[in-house]
Order: structure tokens, then sequence, then C-alpha cells
């Protein structure tokens, strides 16, 4: 590269720096007070309630929580939580189990929906403005009061996997500030009259597939020249909670269903699984079956998959391949922009809950869903990413 190259690059770069938005430099300048993030966040319900002072309803009265993150002294800028709850006394939602508070929050994942637990990450995405500094409402829960609990509040607790992140500049990506939450205890009067509804998948039918994943660049998954090299591989991702969409393929190469089915990390295998009820009108047979989750290209499972009638059906393990993301399902020139526009190629990368780092630059922005060119899922887009999505080239087109 000659001098004068050089020259031109340093002074487009000098103007790069110059031209910081207003509002990264302010956000930028509370957070130089403040130290290494503190565990000192909280998060709660309202209304307040404890075992001496619930909240009381009837059976078949609507519940609602709300929920709240109180920073502390941190300047909160991403929340994953996960509530638990006794099915047998209080039935979420169906069909709008949180009402979330999008004025505050766009980025969304979820929610997924277990026997008893709901789980969701979030995040203020591009807008620094918007880090929480004061007691904010992340959303409402939507429950229904199933069954008397008999003087004995049932409580909705926050899981274990519940996690705050931070944006102060000294702070990891991944490091946890939350330091405490407090559950809410409710006790419901009166006879069971409402039959729970079962919301841990979509079952229509007593025909269910289990899947088994292996995400390459996460967990056990390698990449596409060596799937089990997974020694560099994320072991403790961002999203441990997924939606897997699924098509089912006739001997006629017609899709006769498709649905949607949650998938969780396994710590101890690095693999995420899942389970998927089938719609009554599939019948015992031979199908194929295509996956896609986000990030990734979709994928046929291989072999066909024989489907037996009224039972489980363990699904052949896919290895999926990464980069795709923008979920166009090709691995293209892209997918390599997004990377380059979001700072693989930046020396000191800052995390992705960082107000300066590149990801949270216009230039990164632009590309939807942003979340996605965080390819390994670690709370960082850096060369790591770039060096995965190289070697997944070798397939470019998902199935």
């Amino acid at each position: 590269m000659s001098n004068k190259k050089k020259l031109i690059i340093s002074f487009f770069l000098l103007l790069l720096l110059i031209s910081v938005p207003l509002t990264l430099s302010l956000v930028s300048r509370k957070q130089e007070n403040r130290s290494r993030a503190s565990g000192s966040t909280t998060l709660y319900f309202q209304p307040v309630s404890s075992t001496s002072g619930p909240i009381t309803k009837n059976v078949g009265d609507p519940i609602s929580l709300d929920v709240y993150v109180d920073p502390g002294t941190n300047v909160v800028t991403f929340v994953k939580y996960q509530v638990t709850y006794d099915p047998t006394k209080v039935q979420i939602s169906s069909s709008n189990p949180m009402t979330l508070n999008n004025a505050v929050f766009s980025n969304v994942e979820g929610p997924v929906l277990g026997n008893g637990s709901i789980a969701q990450s979030i995040s203020i995405g591009s807008d620094p403005t918007k880090a929480i500094q004061k007691p904010t409402k992340i959303g409402t829960l939507n429950f229904t009061a199933l069954a008397p609990t008999n003087g004995t509040p049932t409580n909705v607790i926050f899981g274990s996997i519940t996690q705050a992140l931070s944006a102060g500049q000294n702070d990891q990506a991944s490091q946890n500030v939350l330091s405490s939450t407090t559950p809410a205890a409710i006790e419901i009067a009166g006879t069971s009259s409402v039959t729970p509804t079962a919301v841990v998948l979509p079952t229509l039918s007593s025909t269910t597939l289990s899947f088994t994943l292996v995400l390459h660049g996460v967990g056990s998954g390698g990449d596409n020249p060596n799937p089990t090299g997974n020694s560099l591989s994320n072991k403790n991702p961002l999203h441990p909670q997924r939606n897997l969409d699924v098509q089912i393929i006739n001997t006629d190469n017609q899709i006769v269903a498709s649905g949607t089915a949650a998938i969780s990390y396994d710590n101890g295998t690095g693999t995420f699984t899942g389970k998927m009820g089938l719609p009554n009108n599939i019948t015992a047979g031979n199908y194929n079956i295509k996956v896609k989750t986000d990030r990734y290209l979709r994928r046929l499972v291989p072999g066909v998959q024989q489907i037996k009638a009224v039972q489980d059906n363990t699904v052949a393990t896919a290895q999926m391949v990464a980069g795709d993301t923008n979920g166009d399902n090709f691995l293209n020139v892209i997918d390599y922009n997004a990377l380059l526009d979001c700072g693989y190629g930046e020396v000191n990368p800052l995390p992705i809950t960082d107000a300066n780092s590149t990801y949270n630059g216009k230039n990164c922005q632009v590309h939807t869903p942003t979340i996605n060119v965080d390819i390994d899922d670690n709370g960082i887009v850096n060369s790591s990413d770039y060096n995965l999505f190289l070697r997944e080239l070798s397939v470019q087109n998902g199935d």
C-alpha cells in the first residue's frame, strides 16, 4: 500500500473518531465515573408481595405480575430472565405470556415456555441512551389462577439462569451483575374449576419429535472441516434457549407440516435439545425433516426419519452450519460485510454491551437482526466469528 493511501485511510479513521455521536460520548462520560461493575442489580415483581403479605386471588382470576429491574450502580443493557412457577396453581397465558416494555427493549429472543417456566432474553438494542440506570419495568407476565392454595401461598420465582449485563467500560461481556431477586407470593381462594392447559410445546397430538442439534462454534460444535474440533468453541452461549423452525416433508417432497420447537442448551453434552408435538394430520411413515435456528443455515436432518404414531420419535442429530447473519439461508458477501461492519477486524474489539463498540455503530446496526453477527454467541464480534465464518464456507447454501 502506498504512503498516500495510508495517509488517506488514517485521515478517514481520524474523521470517524471525531464524529462519534454525542449520545455515545455522554454515556461514556457517565461510565468513566464508575469502577468495574458490581453485583448490585436486582429483579423483582410488582405488586410487592411476601408469604405474610401475599397477592390474593380467586380461582379463575387473571394475575398480572410486572417484572422490574433495578440496576443499582450498574448500566444495564441486557437481561435474561427465567421465571418458574407451580403449573398446578397458576397458568401462564399461551397467547400473550409476556407484555414487553417495547419503549426500552428492542432486541428480543423468546419467550421460551416450559412446564412451569418461561424464559426470555432482551436488550436495549443499538440506542445507548436507553441504558437502564434507574428502576425500569421490563414487562408484565400474564397468569390465570388455577387452583386454591389452601392458606399457603404459591411462589413465582426467578430461575438459576437469570442474569443481567452492564455496559460499564471495564466490564467483561459475560459479567453477570445480578445480585438478588425477589419472588412473588400468591394466595388463591375458591374451588378449582379451571382445567390447566399444557404450554410446554405446541403438542397437538401424542406423537412428538425429540431433537438434538450440534451448533457449530458453540458447546460441542466444531466447524465444517473439523466438526468435533470444539476446544475453542463457546461453552457458555448468551442465548441458551432458542426457537427451532421445523419442516416435515413427505416422500413427494411436499412440506406437509411446519412448526416451532423450543430448544435449550445442555451444559453436559454441549448440544441443544428440544421436543415438538406433531399435528393430528401427520400419519405414521417416512419423512424428511429440515431444521433452522438463528445464525445457522437450514439443515436437512441426516437420513429418512421414520415417524411412529402415538409415541416420541428421536430425530437423528443434526450438525448446524454457522454464519447466516441475516436469515436468508446463504453464506455470502452480505454476511461477510456484516462481520466487517460490526468490528471483527479490530485489534481490541469491545463487547456488544458497550455503547462505544463498533457493534453499536450505525454501520453495524443496518444489518438485522444485528445480534446474529455475533456468530459464536459470546457477546463480542471479533476474529473468532470471522474465522468460524470462513471455515463454514465450504457449505454456502442451506438445504
